[in-house]
């Protein structure tokens, strides 16, 4: 049987506490609806309190704690929480910052697993320095600024090394714990649970999904002018010259600023403006694709095509198909 120990938090989900309560639930379900014969379940739920206390408010939901007991835990689980805003992020970051649980936890060898932005709490344990890691998608600039010792895999659904895993946005906790159970249980129990849990074991990606931040101030005025520069621009053929004689800064100054606060080259940040606008497209017109190629800057079906898929992995008909909206 594993111990399995959800770690609550002020802000913490609660509909991903309760997910991942009964996710647990089913696989016991599951593995007793194929052998009656079994004497006990696959896993243990315990909550616990972040702070140790013996009871957690998160809404109108009361949970009942149990203490740490990390001697007998076999995985620790870090749900997302309501916190988007910096401010509200620093808040969790300052609970989970050298937390000695967490810190102890991964001295045990007891693999830690956050979800959503979950991983920005695990982050701030230092655990993740040096590694890799995904977060939900729309927070990834923030996370880059404050973790730049962690290599972000934003594509990522769920990414793991070294005992610890992080999972993308709100529902990949799902995804996160069939992995986990891939690893308790094996491919053929795990396969089960992904029919029960209506998810496709096989979708790995965040990439159809992502979409860029709605243009908001960015701190550094440069960056914000660039950036705003390339979206009225998207359908033209740009050099990076033009962009930093817009802004009045030398190319490689352009290049280093912009990377540091965005982790993208300015060209890249503007292809990835124009896939956007490519998705938008797609979503909300029926046009043959080649009609939409001057809007956003590009002159060659195939060549647009293979960008497309690389950015979303699917192909443009693909996209439309799982995603336009008839009511359009």
């Amino acid at each position: 049987m594993k111990q399995v120990l959800i770690v609550l938090y002020p802000g913490v989900a609660a509909g991903q506490v309760c997910g991942m309560q009964d996710y647990f639930r089913f696989c016991n379900d599951l593995a007793r609806f194929q052998s009656p014969e079994l004497t006990e379940p696959l896993y243990q739920v315990r909550l616990v309190d972040i702070e140790q206390k013996s009871s957690h408010q998160a809404g109108a939901l009361q949970f009942q704690c149990s203490p740490w007991q990390l001697e007998q835990a076999d995985l620790l689980l870090l749900p997302g929480s309501y916190a988007h805003h910096p401010t509200e992020l620093a808040v969790v970051l300052q609970r989970f910052r050298q937390h000695p649980l967490l810190q102890q936890a991964h001295q045990l060898a007891i693999p830690i697993a956050a979800s959503c932005n979950g991983s920005f709490a695990l982050a701030a344990t230092g655990l993740l320095d040096g590694k890799a890691a995904t977060t939900c998608w729309f927070l990834a600039d923030q996370f880059r600024q404050l973790f730049p010792k962690v290599t972000l895999l934003v594509d990522d659904k769920v990414c793991q090394q070294d005992l610890l895993y992080t999972a993308g946005a709100t529902k990949a906790y799902v995804q996160l714990c069939l992995a986990l159970t891939q690893r308790h249980f094996g491919n053929r129990f795990s396969q089960q649970m992904a029919k029960i849990m209506l998810t496709d074991p096989q979708c790995s990606s965040q990439t159809p999904y992502l979409s860029l931040p709605q243009l908001s101030a960015h701190p550094d005025d440069k960056v914000f002018q660039i950036q705003q520069f390339l979206r009225k621009n998207l359908a033209r053929e740009l050099e990076l010259a033009d962009i930093a004689a817009h802004v009045s800064l030398t190319p490689r100054t352009l290049l280093r600023r912009f990377k540091q606060h965005t982790g993208d080259t300015p060209m890249a940040y503007l292809q990835k403006l124009r896939i956007e606008k490519a998705k938008q497209l797609l979503e909300s017109s029926l046009k043959p694709i080649e009609q939409l190629l001057p809007e956003i800057g590009y002159e060659d079906l195939s060549s647009f095509r293979k960008l497309f898929q690389q950015y979303t992995s699917l192909t443009p008909k693909a996209y439309r198909e799982r995603f336009y909206l008839a009511e359009a």
